[in-house]
């Protein structure tokens, strides 16, 4: 029996409708989250087992990771980028962010980064000291030139790496699990 096992849980947080559900169904490579174009379609937080990955590099004894995803309903919407959630519903969302080990921080690229998101984002990487992927998604939708600026407006804002993915197109998903795993491997 193996008891050099860690368990992680990464919560996926951003905006409504920014695809968080889509990229969590393409890195399980099944439905998990419930997907519509409708904004707001996933309210409570789902969780889910993704599986038990080997992160150490000793031949004995290794180290393995128990991983679970937390997919969280959209925090902010709207004109004025406000709040959505109210009550239980966000006291539960922001526990589940509050007890991740590792946040993917969702940004719509035909949106960009709410102002709201830039000082969320800054708080869980200072205060609580989470490692943080930033990624924009549906950036099938966008240009070379378009990709170029808002990668470095976000780089800018956020002093954090970004990473583009489509869950449309499977682009960049394969290297949100890789940097995934390179993060558990520190």
């Amino acid at each position: 029996m193996n008891n050099n096992i860690k368990k992680y849980k990464i919560a996926m947080m951003g905006p409504e409708n920014s695809g968080k559900s889509s990229i969590i169904n393409k890195i399980f490579g099944k439905s998990i989250s419930e997907v519509s174009e409708v904004g707001g379609t996933t309210k409570k937080p789902v969780k889910k087992f993704w599986g038990k990955l080997k992160i150490g590099r000793l031949k004995q004894n290794p180290e393995f990771a128990d991983i679970t995803f937390a997919d969280l309903g959209g925090l902010y919407s709207g004109e004025d980028k406000s709040v959505v959630m109210v009550g239980n519903v966000l006291e539960k969302t922001f526990e589940e962010i509050d007890s991740s080990d590792m946040i993917i921080h969702v940004i719509d690229a035909k949106e960009g980064l709410f102002k709201s998101f830039e000082k969320l984002h800054h708080l869980l990487k200072y205060r609580y000291q989470k490692p943080i992927i930033v990624i924009v998604n549906k950036c099938d939708l966008l240009t070379p030139s378009e990709r170029n600026s808002l990668n470095e407006a976000i780089e800018e804002r956020l002093n954090n790496k970004v990473y583009f993915t489509s869950a449309m197109s499977y682009e960049g998903i394969n290297e949100l699990i890789n940097v995934i795993i390179t993060i558990l491997k520190r």
